[in-house]
């Protein structure tokens, strides 16, 4: 029988007993704590190392000087160097924690707003999710939310059938309804306590814009409202191509309450309206209009026009004060799209309106350029400017494009904001104790030669409705307003195949590349056949 030793090979004891110290330094540092596991791991790696010693010590005189126990001696030192490499690598990574997002669209990456509103929290508030099972999806989003503010943000995953009187607090109807609930108090006695964010599935994730939304909703008091006039061809407030209920939808959602305003029915406007819009005029305002659009801008509100090519509202007496006329002019691209007929925007003055929106894309089907001037107490920026090749084209009254190589062309202003200190309002002192100066009220405007941007269908592309909204935020004067790029959307990327396509895929995919490939081998037995 050969010597039991011979069957251990006791020599390689080496490299067993190395990994698993190795895992049980893995083990202790990951875990945190030197438990059973980790202990017992080490310890069987050092029990192998003291018998891997032991066989070899009869074999150590004269070892060193051999050139085989050199190498092996490399190859430990090696083998340790990449042990420690690994070690603190993990170490580092346990401890300083970064996350890189390297999609489109920074999906796993909070937006600016969600951000800032989650930062800004001074009461606490808790998500409550009333699911079977957690969502990874959803977990890591509410994680990010929760890195931002650790003490403001926290959020529970509740089983409605284990916690059923939790459920019935909340009035759960459905499995994975999500609701943001602001302090700790469980009432809705002050009706913005708690509020339902949406019902997630399978296939309705947790979303970023629905969360931070609420989020905004129930830790603000505000209810600024937004009025639409209406009577003289405007953009309607309903669904359908060129209405604008998605803006509309996207005001609620941002706490604005928006509503129509028909200035030929009321004696005045309303005492409330923060923000008037009026969004593709087709006819001429009343001159009793214009006195009470001119009233207004006398107190503290904004006023946001959006004024399409080929039409004349007649609204000069109401811009003169302000130093714009929206051009008799048409925007066109000669090397774009559509003959040139979408104006396509990358390039914003500084602005609170435009801060977030850095070198993104919105554009405007079928736009006119702004005329501006100088006016004494108005302060005036542009907002967004056409690329350098932007021609402003006239039309004929037969409506018809008429190409002039000497129009106009370069850089012209599409939109611009304008801000007027208000006369009989008082000079704030500022406290010696404020960060900044307390800020005076304005009259505020916006214009923008075009409305097709904030219609439904439009508005959701690329930044367009940032820009919306941002201009509404800004003219509405709000004490704390948050200007940045809303929660990022996945990017729609289906690739959708008509039927003669499918056909054609099949036939390619199953025929002719097989066939292809067949001949191809053929053709090669043949030559050398």
């Amino acid at each position: 029988m050969k010597p039991l030793r011979s069957y251990l090979k006791l020599k390689h004891l080496i490299w067993p007993g190395l990994f698993l110290i190795l895992m049980g330094l893995t083990a202790g540092l990951v875990a945190g704590t030197w438990g059973p596991i980790p202990a017992g791991l080490l310890s069987a790696g050092i029990g192998l190392l003291v018998v891997w010693l032991g066989s070899q010590a009869s074999g150590f005189q004269g070892l060193w000087g051999k050139r085989s126990t050199q190498a092996g001696t490399n190859a430990v030192l090696a083998t340790l160097a990449v042990l420690a490499i690994f070690l603190l690598t993990n170490f580092l990574a346990t401890r300083y924690n970064t996350r890189l997002d390297l999609t489109e669209n920074r999906l796993f990456t909070l937006a600016p707003q969600s951000q800032e509103v989650v930062k800004s929290l001074e009461d606490p508030v808790k998500v409550w999710i009333f699911d079977l099972a957690p969502n990874p999806a959803d977990r890591d989003l509410l994680e990010n939310y929760r890195r931002q503010n650790p003490d403001g943000f926290a959020y529970e995953y509740v089983d409605p059938q284990v916690q059923p009187g939790l459920a019935e607090r909340f009035g759960v109807q459905n499995f994975g309804e999500v609701y943001v609930e602001k302090g700790d108090s469980r009432s809705d006695s002050s009706g913005n306590r708690r509020q339902l964010v949406q019902t997630i599935s399978p296939s309705q994730r947790l979303s970023e814009r629905r969360l931070t939304t609420a989020l905004v909703k129930i830790t603000s008091d505000r209810q600024t409202k937004v009025y639409f006039l209406q009577g003289h061809g405007e953009r309607e407030l309903n669904p359908g191509q060129g209405g604008l209920a998605q803006a509309l939808t996207s005001l609620t959602d941002e706490t604005f309450q928006a509503e129509p305003l028909n200035l030929a029915n009321t004696a005045e406007i309303p005492a409330d309206a923060a923000v008037i819009v009026v969004a593709g005029p087709q006819r001429p305002l009343l001159a009793e209009e214009i006195t009470r659009l001119k009233d207004f801008q006398t107190r503290k509100g904004g006023l946001l026009l959006l004024v399409d090519p080929q039409a004349n509202p007649e609204l000069d007496d109401l811009l003169e004060g302000w130093g714009v006329a929206f051009s008799d002019r048409i925007l066109v691209d000669p090397v774009a799209g559509r003959d040139g007929a979408v104006t396509i925007i990358t390039e914003y003055g500084p602005h609170p309106i435009t801060d977030g929106l850095n070198n993104g894309i919105t554009f405007f089907p079928l736009a006119r350029p702004l005329e501006l001037g100088e006016v004494e107490g108005v302060e005036m920026t542009p907002l967004l400017f056409t690329n350098a090749r932007t021609q402003a084209q006239q039309i004929g009254e037969d409506g018809q494009l008429q190409l002039d190589p000497e129009a106009p062309e370069g850089n012209l202003v599409l939109g611009a904001a304008f801000s007027r200190r208000l006369s009989n309002a008082p000079t704030p002192s500022p406290s010696p104790d404020a960060e900044e100066p307390p800020v005076q009220d304005e009259a505020r405007m916006v214009a923008i030669g075009n409305s097709t941007f904030a219609t439904n269908g439009l508005i959701d592309q690329q930044l367009n409705r940032d820009l919306f909204l941002n201009a509404i935020g800004w003219l509405s004067q709000e004490a704390d307003p948050t200007f940045s790029v809303r929660a990022a959307e996945p990017t729609n990327r289906r690739v959708l195949f008509s039927p003669s396509q499918q056909i054609a895929l099949i036939l390619a995919s199953l025929v002719f590349l097989p066939l292809a490939g067949l001949a191809l081998a053929v053709g090669v037995w043949w030559r050398r056949r």
